[in-house]
């Protein structure tokens, strides 16, 4: 993707046509064409965009295909990496930690939904962020949400190793006092999935699909693009259904913590867009893995764009 980057220095404002390249494994090299003190045109922009792509096919960078992400995809990801590490620096603490309680806010309210928490986004601030009790809430509605911020919180602060540890510890943080029996502990009894077609594997081989999860894991987390490993660990958690209940909130959990320990910023998956998101999981259980990251970043591309500086093609 090419962009219009801004830099200032001191009082001014310099910009340039900027396009982020992959040039090997999860290295990226960066091509700018200086423009001056004035936002260009949309047709300065195509100008300069056709000599960026000129440069490339003369230096003979050609592009390295991911597992599963397209290149473009690839590249809007790179940009945003990049938009929200700027970002980082500029902000003052104080707006980090507000903007950052109402991601938690957010995602708590969409995750939540998207197992039938009958909390709105208004309710779950209130409860997060004002610390008020609304009248003629669940007691689990309300759990729910308490216990999604102490995830978050737990996750931000774990600095160990992907194993069955950390995902006990954050079901049993996500499922507790809301009437789960066995949170925290991997099912020893078979489930089902309520409207799936998909049907979890029997209780005698969820240790051994996780334990190559987790072998999988190791292979692939230097290898893949942090967006891909973090999407797939999500699919693979789905498919086994490690737990008794809490599985879509764990998976979406510890897909956040594999984008946070990569630098990348969190996203959630919208409520409204729950149905498509179903669709996207099925197209994991049938191992067509290309569509399925693919529509993931369809799913919360709105969110992407949101961060950083602006982007113009």
């Amino acid at each position: 993707m090419t962009y219009v980057e801004t830099i200032k220095r001191g009082n001014k404002e310099y910009y340039y046509i900027t396009k982020n390249l992959r040039a090997g494994l999860n290295t990226w090299k960066k091509i700018r064409i200086y423009i001056g003190d004035k936002r260009p045109t949309k047709s300065e922009i195509r100008k300069y965009a056709k000599q960026i792509e000129k440069q490339v096919e003369q230096e003979g960078l050609k592009r390295s295909e991911y597992s599963y992400l397209g290149e473009e995809d690839a590249e809007t990801l790179q940009d945003l990496k990049e938009g929200y590490k700027e970002w980082l620096k500029k902000t003052p603490e104080s707006l980090k930690n507000k903007l950052y309680d109402d991601f938690v806010i957010r995602f708590t309210y969409h995750s939540n939904a998207i197992e039938g928490n009958r909390l709105t986004l208004r309710q779950t601030a209130l409860i997060l962020k004002d610390k008020v009790i609304p009248s003629g809430v669940r007691a689990s509605d309300y759990h729910e949400a308490v216990n999604g911020k102490e995830c978050l919180e737990f996750l931000k602060e774990y600095k160990g190793e992907l194993n069955n540890r950390l995902l006990e510890k954050v079901n049993k943080i996500l499922t507790k006092d809301t009437g789960v029996v066995y949170g925290g502990r991997i099912r020893f009894f078979d489930v089902k999935i309520e409207g799936s077609k998909h049907v979890p594997p029997s209780n005698e081989e969820v240790k051994k699909h996780l334990l190559n999860m987790y072998k999988w894991y190791s292979a692939n987390k230097k290898q893949l693009h942090p967006f891909e490993l973090a999407t797939m660990i999500h699919a693979k958690l789905t498919w086994i259904h490690p737990f008794e209940d809490g599985n879509g909130r764990t998976s979406r959990a510890v897909m956040n913590w594999i984008l946070m320990k990569n630098s990348y910023p969190m996203f959630f998956i919208p409520f409204e867009k729950r149905e498509e998101y179903y669709m996207t999981l099925e197209e994991a259980d049938k191992e067509n893995f290309k569509e399925y990251v693919a529509q993931m970043l369809r799913l919360i591309i709105d969110q992407v764009r949101s961060y950083g500086k602006r982007k113009e093609n």
